[in-house]
């Protein structure tokens, strides 16, 4: 193993999991560069098709299989759109509350995606016949229960590297030696930002309850990747978060999130708690997550530091049933020295995988080296398990999880087009395929996103 890229140390990836060089290139010039396409629980996969144009309008559905239910669930296919996006674009075009329209799990934006997505039945007709720019809608089909969070056993990613400063036939090899070992299945770079890193601190400001720190981070921090103007008001706000309409005004229509917050302050000065909550509650999720992601990625790259393996269990450690939903007590089990024998050889015959807590108020401490590394983390991040507690706040209140620390891409092939890398593989629910690239390229992440 070997340090990490400076900005990826900073979300907690402090290690690569091959020693070799990287050979550099660029992901996601346009978005055919990145094709995922999920797979079900079944296996199925919902593949991607690739016409004369990815940017056409969709057409009409003429049938819609299976007897009339309580659902209808399709495959979506978008290009140059996030997973939120077209659940929003939909909920608007068959006026449901947002919350009706459901999905396995969050797709790229900049990608060619297909996912599984359900609305209910009574907006049947009008889902068959609208017609939407980079949504192609198909294979609708009638379901009793709804595409829920987690009902995919994963991705196929198909991926154009280009740019490469090795040629194809000096990477190919290189792409083997990945697929060979096992890699730290760290959340990637999506979950905290490249180009503005504040999501992960804004989570943290909130457990603490510190919403002043929170908004302050969210409006003022700058980038070099945003226009000067912006910059420009965001150091203006840095003063004492007061905002006015010329300062607004320089926040784009995309930053909505950013100019509901402003909005607020405007109207209501120095009530941070009160501009905070206006964010949708999704949103505010996606900043506790953020920050226990990063604690998860520096769990594990403690353990990887310490010598400790990836793929075999030690007592204290606990084991997560592989290809199926763990959301119950009865998907994970616990190692000790008692049962360690018998916990290993299950995690040699594929029946479950070594986890890490991913922390919150409902998680385990048994006594184990992990323990104590988790315990030493938080007492200097000053967090304690308790504050992700949060009766009434659902959106702030988590209660963690666990998450596999090691990843294997399966069925990994590799070949060369001119002078581009493409890859193909696939990778269980909760692992980024950016992170095995970030292995062969070993380069700034923003090449990556």
């Amino acid at each position: 193993m070997r340090e990490a890229h400076p900005v990826e140390r900073q979300f907690g990836m402090e290690l690569y999991s091959t020693d070799f060089d990287g050979v550099g290139g660029r992901l996601k010039r346009y978005p055919t560069d990145f094709i995922v396409e999920e797979i079900t629980p079944e296996g199925r996969i919902l593949t991607v098709e690739l016409g004369d144009s990815t940017d056409d309008i969709s057409h009409p559905i003429a049938e819609i299989a299976g007897e009339r239910s309580r659902y209808v669930t399709f495959t979506v296919q978008k290009i140059n759109l996030s997973t939120l996006d077209v659940a929003t674009i939909l909920a608007a075009e068959l006026r449901l509350p947002r919350q009706f329209v459901s999905y396995a799990g969050l797709k790229d934006r900049r990608a060619v995606t297909a996912q599984a997505m359900s609305v209910p039945a009574r907006v049947t007709e009008a889902l068959a016949s609208l017609r939407l720019s980079r949504i192609t809608i198909r294979d609708l089909h009638f379901t009793e229960r709804p595409v829920q969070t987690g009902d995919l056993w994963g991705n196929r990613f198909t991926i154009r590297l280009r740019e490469a400063q090795s040629t194809c036939n000096d990477a190919l090899p290189l792409i083997q030696e990945i697929g060979s070992r096992t890699l730290l299945n760290y959340f990637g770079v999506q979950r905290f930002g490249v180009t503005r890193p504040y999501t992960h601190l804004v989570g943290k400001a909130v457990l603490k309850g510190d919403f002043e720190s929170a908004i302050r981070l969210m409006l003022t921090t700058v980038s070099d990747f945003e226009p000067p103007k912006l910059t420009e008001a965001r150091l203006r706000l840095s003063d004492d978060l007061h905002p006015d309409d010329s300062i607004i005004s320089q926040f784009p229509d995309d930053l909505r999130y950013e100019k509901t917050v402003l909005r607020e302050l405007l109207k209501h000065p120095g009530e941070y708690e009160r501009a905070f909550l206006k964010i949708p509650p999704r949103v505010q999720t996606l900043f506790i997550h953020a920050y226990q992601s990063y604690l998860f990625n520096r769990l594990i790259s403690h353990r990887a530091r310490s010598g400790l393996s990836l793929d075999r269990p030690v007592p204290g450690d606990f084991l997560v049933r592989l290809d199926t939903t763990h959301a119950g007590r009865d998907s994970w089990v616990y190692v000790t020295e008692r049962n360690l024998d018998e916990r290993t050889e299950a995690v040699a015959r594929g029946e479950y995988g070594v986890a890490a807590p991913v922390p919150g108020y409902a998680t385990k401490c048994p006594s184990s080296p992990q323990t104590d590394t988790l315990v030493q983390l938080l007492r200097d991040e000053g967090i304690t398990l308790k504050m992700f507690r949060r009766p009434g706040r659902a959106a702030l209140d988590s209660p963690g999880g666990l998450h596999l620390i090691g990843l294997h891409p399966l069925d990994l092939e590799a070949w060369c087009e001119q002078d581009d890398i493409v890859t193909r593989f696939r990778l269980r629910k909760g692992s980024y395929a950016t992170v095995v690239m970030r292995e062969l390229m070993k380069n700034h992440p923003l090449f990556r996103v």
